[in-house]
């Protein structure tokens, strides 16, 4: 499969089986995020990987807590979100393991930064995907760790105190059947060819 089929046919998945994720897998991941497009070339994201199923709930119960939960409309009747339904407790949605990528603290009012992290994190899902893994980009990081029982553990883990964590990346294998690809929306996208002389 070429990248623009695995681009149409990966999903987010929020139901996960508790077979563990292959280390080997697990650092190709991190390998792929490592390897994605960054602002000034300066490869200023750090990525976290967690294998740890308790400690990913714990921190997933406290990311849930930081969303209002109150949206107008929902995300996925097949794969539902903390939006779709109120009795999911984490934001993790039982991953196995959990993959967090950070930018530097004094960047992330930059857009550049932002971008950075996010664009991390894509790889990260593609190649999850290309393994087989399934995944689940989750944000509220920063508010997450902003939170008193979360607030000194990325420093406990070893991060340096300047960074601080943009987003998460959900890991593990999909408990039931795959979604089918949805659709795109009409009118998403404009062309404005050249000007011939």
């Amino acid at each position: 499969m070429n990248l623009l089929e695995q681009m149409k046919t990966r999903r987010s998945i929020r139901k996960y089986r508790t077979e563990r994720v292959e280390r080997e897998k697990l650092d190709m991941i991190v390998e792929a995020g490592l390897y994605a497009p960054n602002a000034g070339a300066r490869q200023a994201a750090k990525i976290i990987m967690i294998d740890d199923p308790e400690l990913i709930e714990r921190i997933g119960v406290i990311n849930a807590a930081c969303e209002k939960r109150n949206w107008a409309s929902g995300v996925s009747e097949e794969q539902p979100s903390i939006i779709d339904d109120l009795s999911i407790k984490s934001g993790f949605y039982s991953c196995t393991a959990l993959g967090i990528v950070c930018i530097p603290e004094k960047n992330k009012g930059a857009v550049n930064a932002i971008g950075t992290g996010f664009c991390a994190a894509e790889n990260m899902v593609l190649e999850a995907y290309d393994l087989g893994v399934s995944s689940c980009i989750v944000g509220r990081a920063e508010a997450t760790f902003n939170h008193p029982e979360m607030k000194g553990l990325p420093g406990e883990w070893g991060l340096d105190p300047e960074y601080t964590p943009l987003v998460f990346v959900c890991l593990g294998y999909i408990e039931g059947n795959y979604p089918a690809v949805k659709a795109r929306k009409e009118g998403r996208s404009l062309f404005i060819p050249r000007q011939e002389d």
